[in-house]
């Protein structure tokens, strides 16, 4: 089965990413870590449009920030009703 992800738009309230490729670099690489490690199991004909992730705590470090985002995207397709729920 093949899962694609897109993501139009992150908004950030409040702060500016100080490095904005080293975000998407560490987004991306621990987003294809965790859907390794822990892959989500969506319906065939299911498409989630929009996911709200809890907020996120912000990081100096714009790689760690990336990272945070990357695990809070995951948490939310593993959510009850979200892409990952077998239902």
């Amino acid at each position: 089965m093949r899962i694609e992800l897109h993501i139009g738009r992150l908004v950030f309230d409040g702060i500016t990413p100080g490095r904005p490729e080293a975000l998407r670099t560490a987004l991306e690489s621990e987003l294809a870590d965790l859907l390794s490690g822990d892959p989500i199991t969506p319906h065939p004909d299911h498409h989630l449009h929009r996911a709200t992730p809890p907020p996120i705590t912000a990081a100096a470090d714009s790689a760690v920030l990336g990272r945070r985002i990357a695990r809070a995207v995951h948490g939310t397709l593993r959510l009850p009703g979200g892409a990952g729920d077998p239902r």
